[in-house]
């Protein structure tokens, strides 16, 4: 370890220097891979119910109701979200 103009430091920080570059691109290719694997986002109930077959006229009008309470505050997104799935739901 040796070398001419390289002191012993040197060497301690050029091998930190290139481990940790090494580590970076093998968690950049790690990242990708997984990324890669990962299954495609699947549609919820709601949005594939409603691709099957358009809603009924009394559907669309309790989703305007619900869409209505939502805007005026009266329910949070969380309750419009379960009321919306479970009008969706029912046939």
């Amino acid at each position: 370890m040796d070398a001419p103009g390289m002191q012993p430091w040197q060497w301690v920080v050029w091998i930190a220097g290139v481990t940790v570059f090494a580590l970076v691109i093998g968690g950049l290719v790690v990242a990708v891979l997984r990324a890669l694997r990962r299954p495609p986002e699947l549609p919820s109930a709601a949005e594939r119910l409603q691709r099957q077959s358009p809603p009924a006229p009394e559907v669309e009008a309790r989703l305007r109701e619900l869409a209505g309470l939502r805007q005026s505050g009266r329910i949070g997104d969380a309750e419009y979200e379960r009321r919306r799935a479970e009008v969706l739901r029912t046939p």
